[in-house]
């Protein structure tokens, strides 16, 4: 991912709009870059901060506040790949179980 597509999903990726495999690869992209942590954070203080200055109780450390998003997201995806390995072990096994109980009937039939 270039610096110019991980600007554009900074504010997608503040706003919880993105794919599993969207974010994975913009958290990325923003661990090794700098620069685009840099613009990540004044961002999210600018959103975030316009957001809360409306409400009484007010948390000033934003940085935070990102940094607990960005674990979050890390969570997110980390669930969401331990769901789609489990559906795809049922499958497996399912499919399986369906062929042993197959051959184990052309057995009871033909022989």
């Amino acid at each position: 991912m270039t610096c110019r597509e991980a600007r554009k999903l900074i504010i997608p990726f503040i706003h919880d709009e993105l794919s599993m495999e969207e974010t994975r690869d913009f958290l990325q992209h923003v661990r090794s870059c700098k620069a685009c942590m840099d613009e990540l954070e004044i961002y999210y203080i600018v959103e975030v901060g316009l957001d809360k200055s409306d409400s009484e109780d007010i948390d000033y450390n934003l940085t935070a506040a990102l940094n607990s998003h960005i674990r979050e997201a890390y969570q997110k995806i980390f669930i969401l790949f331990i769901g789609r390995v489990l559906k795809y072990s049922i499958n497996t096994l399912m499919f399986f179980g369906v062929f042993i109980i197959a051959m184990m009937q052309l057995r009871i039939w033909f022989f």
